[in-house]
């Protein structure tokens, strides 16, 4: 051991100690920019766009969403995806895909989340809106 202890230099140690703390430089960043970032869709309504095929199928208004409402997305093939909004967030619950992942995503409801089926092709984005979009087309009927 003491032939390596031998080998190693000062300058050695001001180098190795100096790349290790700006090797945090980048987390340092990153936090500062998203801790000063304006509020991304804090002030605006956020609404899930549900889209087969990319075709869009429905809007679904998230905020002040209060409660429990189901409804099946229902394809010319059989294929199907139940969907599921309760209070502000929306979820795929039920599919007869085969792999199920969009069941196992879970329930989202932040800006920019998505819940993808890719075998049925149907997208669920979280988008944010000014509040000039037309009320009527975010009303949910089960």
């Amino acid at each position: 051991m003491k032939p390596y202890l031998k080998m190693i230099r000062r300058w050695d140690v001001v180098i190795i100690i100096t790349l290790s703390l700006l090797s945090f430089l980048p987390l340092a960043i990153f936090s500062y920019v998203q801790a000063n970032a304006p509020n991304n869709g804090a002030d605006k309504t956020l609404v899930a766009v549900i889209t087969v095929d990319g075709k869009e199928y429905k809007r679904v208004n998230l905020t002040g969403h209060s409660g429990t409402d189901t409804f099946t997305i229902t394809q010319d093939d059989g294929d199907y995806n139940t969907v599921e909004v309760k209070d502000e967030k929306i979820r795929i619950s039920k599919a007869n895909c085969g792999d199920q992942v969009c069941v196992r995503t879970g329930q989202v409801g932040k800006l920019g989340e998505t819940i993808v089926c890719l075998p049925h092709k149907v997208v669920i984005e979280v988008k944010a809106t000014d509040g000039t979009s037309n009320d009527d087309d975010m009303i949910i009927s089960s």
